[in-house]
């Protein structure tokens, strides 16, 4: 049985020194609070918590961690740029060899802006857009961060805000329609993440482009989560319908800090004298980082070992759930899996995420899972075997309950 008390006793320290004891995601509460809460290194597909235990992450970060933690290449690359420098009064070239490189590789780039963070992004695309479009109100389908248009009700938010963001289901073009038909003319944007749950039904993506342009509203795909993982081009190149503007961030940098709205020539330069500069906006450590990673999964053909470790875990889990009997099944796409426990057995979910991490396998409960080509076959293989046994351990520990 792990032991967390370490992780535990920080957090307490943490409640008296930062706000709710740290960043809102990364506080304690799942699976009974007996997952960690603090990390003290990584590498590879692991990490260790400040108690020692080793975990098999197949959150990565996040998202961030593309190629692994502490890959050789892209640290390389980082700690190359920290003897050069990492920001300066000017621009640097490599901001220039990075934007050639995503021109090259993502359908909707033409032209980009350096952020910082993927709420950074999406709010610069928002901005972008009003400016482009004359107009105010902006259409959202997803999770697009923490600032305030993304979260129109939350704590702290003026209510003029939320009065100009209306939210729409996803996969479903007759929510869009009702709300375009019901501001004609008024949306500057309609911020969609692209890729969410299952994914899209096969229309549904041409069907929201056609939408959009017939009400003059730019289409922006929030890709900072599914990109480069599907493929180098976003899921935009998956699917095949290419959006206004786009969004990256996480994968990208491979956990270094670099994100970025990309669009079409003749948008973006509308939006030239458009105020998104900040500081560290094309900072360089995120710059190598993401040049490093990019070429990287290049050369290594990254993406189709995402797919193929996905789907080899995805399968397995699926025969690990119906040989122990139990309504769960494998969601979402092989770059970003997920496992769904049938309705009622939500105990039993909890004790499964319990029991793999005592086997020290890091499953989040409830955000869906990324692959890595870090992810080898043997460690897929060593999580099918933990997961088969923690089902096991599961069963018994709810049957112990009743």
């Amino acid at each position: 049985m792990r032991s967390i008390e370490t992780s535990e006793e920080l957090f307490e320290q943490a409640k008296a020194l930062l706000l709710g004891g740290g960043q809102g995601h990364k506080r304690p509460g799942k699976v009974n609070g007996r997952y960690p809460v603090y990390a003290v290194r990584g590498k590879g597909a692991s990490f260790w918590d400040a108690d020692g235990n080793e975990y098999i992450d197949y959150l990565c970060a996040f998202g961030p961690m593309l190629v692994g933690y502490g890959n050789p290449v892209v640290d390389a690359a980082v700690k190359a740029q920290v003897d050069e420098g990492v920001i300066f009064n000017i621009h640097h070239p490599k901001e220039l060899e990075l934007a050639r490189l995503l021109a090259r590789l993502i359908p909707s780039c033409d032209m980009l802006s350096y952020f910082t963070g993927g709420s950074g992004a999406t709010t610069g695309a928002v901005k972008i857009a009003r400016a482009v479009t004359g107009r105010d109100r902006v259409l959202r389908c997803g999770y697009h961060g923490w600032h305030d248009w993304a979260d129109p009700d939350g704590a702290g938010v003026p209510k003029v805000v939320g009065a100009l963001t209306t939210a729409v289901r996803y996969d479903d073009l007759e929510s869009l329609r009702e709300a375009l038909d019901s501001h004609p003319g008024e949306y500057a944007v309609f911020m969609l993440e692209a890729f969410q749950g299952q994914g899209p039904s096969e229309e549904y993506l041409a069907g929201v482009k056609e939408l959009c342009a017939s009400h003059g509203t730019l289409l922006c795909f929030d890709e900072v989560k599914s990109g480069f993982r599907f493929a180098l081009g976003g899921y935009q190149e998956v699917a095949g319908v290419t959006p206004d503007l786009s969004t990256f961030g996480k994968a990208l940098g491979n956990g270094y800090d670099v994100a970025m709205v990309v669009g079409k020539k003749e948008i973006m330069e509308q939006a030239a004298n458009v105020w998104v500069a900040a500081t560290f906006h094309g900072q360089l450590l995120g710059v190598a980082a993401a040049l490093a990673t990019i070429r990287l999964m290049e050369e290594t053909d990254g993406v189709s070992i995402i797919w193929r470790q996905g789907k080899k875990l995805m399968d397995g889990l699926d025969e690990v759930m119906k040989a122990a009997g139990v309504d769960a099944h494998s969601t979402g796409q092989a770059p970003m899996p997920h496992l769904s426990f049938g309705e009622g057995l939500g105990e039993l979910a909890d004790a499964f995420y319990d029991e793999t991490a005592n086997r020290r396998i890091y499953f989040d409960p409830w955000h869906n899972w990324f692959i890595s080509p870090a992810h080898t076959d043997e460690i897929i293989d060593y999580t099918l075997e933990a997961s088969a046994s923690a089902i096991r351990a599961a069963l018994d520990r709810t049957a112990r309950a009743q």
